[in-house]
């Protein structure tokens, strides 16, 4: 299974395009923050792959701060790693991909994903 983030459904329909059968077939597009805690939550055994997207409210660069941005999910997982040991690596078997255009918080994804353990990449959507 693949969770793909983000609100915008254009870029929705390229990713899918892009995609095998396969994984069109077993991708789950989550267009809010609670979206993807939800089907992180509750497929965290079957998800392999996780694309992930900061900005997804009307702003462009949203603040890191803000609770409606990609950097939430990663605060949720950095708080799933300290209080939640006996799940969490179930997600250390999944593909994080932080496919955002935000030059500033798409490398602090990054580094923090992979501070709790996790295999993760920044490749900007359409690279």
């Amino acid at each position: 299974m693949i969770l793909f983030l983000d609100p915008d459904p254009k870029r929705a329909v390229l990713a899918f395009q892009r995609m095998t059968e396969e994984d069109q077939s077993n991708t789950i597009w989550c267009k809010t923050v609670l979206e993807a805690q939800t089907t992180l939550w509750n497929y965290r055994h079957t998800l392999t792959r996780v694309h992930l997207e900061h900005d997804l409210g009307e702003q462009s660069y949203a603040n890191t701060r803000s609770e409606d941005c990609g950097m939430e999910l990663v605060r949720y997982l950095e708080k799933l790693s300290v209080h939640h040991d006996d799940v969490f690596p179930a997600y250390k078997k999944m593909e994080f991909v932080i496919h955002t255009w935000n030059d500033h918080a798409g490398p602090i994804m990054v580094e923090r994903l992979r501070k709790i353990g996790l295999k993760v990449e920044l490749k900007p959507f359409g690279m």
